[in-house]
């Protein structure tokens, strides 16, 4: 996705937003920028990211169409990507409730990662 297509993303999501939304977003949200995700694969990716918060950001996820909380180490990389579909004021609300419980409400979401499993028959 293009810089200019993640902007119309990103304004038609703020006219949606609440006050309260919007109050947060004026705060933990920035231009976008590109970062790197290296995924265990070895597959190296450019990442969308739209807001910072603590060790977290907002990404927008180009496979999944969607916002997504995802965690990074060190400013630029981002550690393990969030693989949700939701629109960014989503997002931003999932933050809310976080900040209000003190504790994440939003399930995680990941990538699906191959591998052995209990109960999995190998094919």
């Amino acid at each position: 996705m293009n810089e200019a297509a993640l902007w119309d993303l990103i304004n038609a999501s703020q006219e949606r937003m609440t006050i309260a939304q919007r109050r947060l977003w004026d705060v933990i949200g920035i231009d976008p920028e590109q970062w790197m995700h290296r995924s265990p694969p070895g597959d190296n990716r450019q990442i969308w990211v739209v807001a910072l918060i603590g060790r977290s950001v907002i990404s927008y996820n180009e496979f999944e169409h969607g916002f997504d909380r995802s965690r990074f180490d060190r400013y630029g990389e981002i550690a393990e990507l969030g693989w949700g579909q939701a629109d960014l004021e989503v997002a931003v609300q999932d933050i809310l409730n976080e900040l209000e419980h003190g504790h994440p409400t939003a399930p995680r979401v990941s990538s699906p990662r191959p591998g052995e499993y209990p109960g999995r028959k190998p094919r």
